[in-house]
């Protein structure tokens, strides 16, 4: 499997489990999702929030060497309605990117900067790894979470993979 092959995986199975878990919240409440809980985040909805921000501003890097709205102020999302549609958006401009690339581009390096201005530069491969294991870590934060209760079931890339590529 090339890294274009793995990449566009990785991004597959990061929209779908990220709609698995925004499937399995949008049976809760305001009050639930918002609720304080004991995680990198200090709710749901907060977790939620930092992942669909993370795609935003990575995305916009990517595009452009750099984002706008800096990662703390992107990720200040009042309600499911706002993440929901952050994810959407998200999820169609990642699509849009990953059908674009190439082996050449991934291996390219990728100069950019972050929310505070730092410069850096790394392979675009090692930056949207970084991205989609990224949200494995938070999604694994929401999945605990939504346990008491909610549970979304398997999320491995393995039961992705198995079924979406038998």
């Amino acid at each position: 499997m090339s890294k274009l092959d793995l990449i566009t995986h990785l991004y597959e199975y990061n929209e779908w489990a990220n709609d698995r878990l925004l499937g399995v919240a949008s049976g809760l409440s305001e009050d639930e999702l918002s609720a304080g809980r004991d995680a990198s985040f200090d709710s749901i909805l907060s977790s939620f929030a930092h992942v669909a921000a993370g795609q935003i501003v990575w995305l916009e890097r990517w595009a452009g060497g750099e984002n706008a709205t800096p990662l703390l102020e992107l990720q200040q999302m009042a309600d499911t309605g706002t993440v929901r549609d952050s994810f959407l958006a998200s999820h169609a401009g990642l699509r849009e990117f990953v059908a674009g690339l190439t082996d050449e581009r991934l291996e390219a390096p990728l100069d950019f900067r972050d929310s505070r201005g730092a410069r850096y530069s790394r392979s675009l491969w090692q930056l949207m790894t970084y991205v989609a294991n990224h949200g494995t870590f938070h999604r694994g934060e929401i999945a605990m979470m939504l346990t008491g209760g909610h549970s979304p079931g398997d999320l491995d890339f393995s039961f992705w993979e198995y079924e979406h590529h038998p």
